[in-house]
């Protein structure tokens, strides 16, 4: 009976994990949606996607059908599941797969990685969409996603917020006649005009990474996912997707994938906009305002300079590196640039957050890297918590942690938090924290 009742509830905690929550106002602490929605109300449509006819349909609250299209869903071998959904929290209006090297317009989040999205795009031209996806509507040959026209997907994204209702279904009879008159509809590759876009286009959302080793994932971290990049306490990311779970982020480096949205902290108003110089691309620092003269040294495309007048036509006198001399006006331009807090709370231009909080204090551990202090972790209530010498429960325990019991998160260890608590380190597994 034990054992059935346990398999019970392994199965109701699988079904959580696979459903969307509703997004509310606020998906992640400090922003809210980076979506300029048409309609904000989660029951005035809904969706139904036709998997045997592969058709797309949003009704009206009176069952009127006000959109329709043909559309392509998951092949044999990655099949779109079936089912109910409420449309998950996460958007992007132009992005890239990282796990295929494509792009898509107008990204709709239906469950875990299964987006409703456009056709597919080689690149972020508009003349670079892909003919054989086009030509591909109708068909399931999709990895799961369900691909649909430009203008159709871009109606959904900004008139279906999350927690419409998608209708998954399996069971419908063919309709030839249905296929055939929508696929009329259809116009030739080369004469479907994309849809233009009077929204504003999403600015900037930047975060900062609030823990050590947090990997970046090609998705949603299951099995197939693999970590493209890993994130350190106070790395800075650009957020392209905001989920109340997952976050897809462009890291410093320009890596592209997902991050669990608890790793980070995203404080707009503690980001400043602010005027500075930078290389347009590479160019030199010399002893004079004339090429002639010496060079004294190299500044690589976009680093930041530090200009200090101007010296005669063409020419900018300042430094780089502690390095001074004259620079080509031609190379040096004025451009705005985010100027993000230090985790101390401090910026580079020497002025300091109102009140830094003190979670955001950075230590040093004993091999050189930043420890992250976790402020308000602690054991779950109602739970003694094993404390394990490695990251998976067949480690040995070192301690029982009463409930309520302080934690500090150092960093991510692959499914488990590497923590300190009263000086003795080790392993725990998230389901037994709160607060962080």
């Amino acid at each position: 009976m034990k054992r059935r009742l346990l398999s019970l509830a392994l199965c109701l905690v699988t079904l959580l994990s696979l459903t969307p929550s509703v997004a509310h106002a606020e998906v992640l602490s400090g922003f809210t949606s980076k979506v300029d929605y048409d309609n904000t109300d989660p029951n005035r449509y809904s969706i139904e996607i036709d998997l045997v006819n592969q058709v797309i349909t949003v009704y009206d609250q009176s069952g009127n059908a006000v959109l329709q299209s043909l559309c392509t869903t998951g092949s044999e071998k990655t099949p779109t599941g079936s089912g109910k959904f409420r449309l998950g929290d996460l958007k992007e209006r132009f992005g890239y797969f990282v796990a295929y090297g494509e792009y898509a317009q107008y990204w709709t989040q239906v469950v875990r990685g299964v987006y409703i999205h456009s056709v597919m795009y080689k690149s972020k031209k508009l003349s670079s969409m892909s003919k054989s996806a086009y030509k591909n509507l109708g068909k399931n040959v999709s990895h799961g996603c369900v691909r649909v026209l430009p203008h159709v997907a871009q109606w959904i994204y900004y008139n279906c917020p999350p927690g419409t209702l998608c209708n998954i279904v399996k069971n419908k009879a063919a309709d030839p006649y249905l296929v055939s008159r929508l696929k009329s509809t259809i116009p030739d590759y080369s004469s479907y005009q994309q849809p233009s876009d009077s929204h504003a286009t999403p600015s900037e959302v930047p975060a900062t990474v609030k823990l050590n080793d947090v990997p970046v994932r090609s998705g949603f971290s299951n099995s197939k996912d693999k970590t493209v990049a890993k994130l350190n306490y106070g790395d800075h990311v650009e957020l392209l997707q905001i989920g109340a779970e997952w976050c897809k982020v462009r890291t410093p480096a320009g890596k592209l994938g997902y991050v669990k949205t608890m790793y980070l902290t995203c404080d707009p108003d503690n980001v400043r906009t602010t005027q500075s110089y930078a290389a347009t691309g590479k160019t030199y620092v010399y002893s004079s305002a004339s090429r002639s003269s010496s060079t004294l040294t190299t500044i690589p495309k976009g680093k930041t300079v530090n200009v200090t007048e101007q010296a005669g036509s063409g020419w900018l006198y300042g430094s780089y590196n502690g390095v001074s001399g004259y620079m080509r006006t031609k190379y040096v331009k004025l451009t705005d640039t985010l100027l993000y807090p230090n985790p101390d709370g401090s910026y580079p231009d020497g002025t300091s957050v109102a009140a830094a909080p003190q979670s955001q204090t950075q230590t040093q551990t004993g091999t050189g890297s930043a420890s992250a202090p976790s402020s308000g972790a602690r054991v779950k209530s109602g739970i003694i918590a094993n404390f394990r010498s490695g990251p998976g429960s067949e480690y040995g325990v070192i301690a029982e942690l009463e409930p309520g019991t302080p934690i500090k998160i150092i960093s991510v260890a692959g499914n488990w938090y590497f923590c300190e608590v009263n000086g003795l380190q080790g392993y725990l597994h998230p389901s037994c924290v709160v607060g962080f």
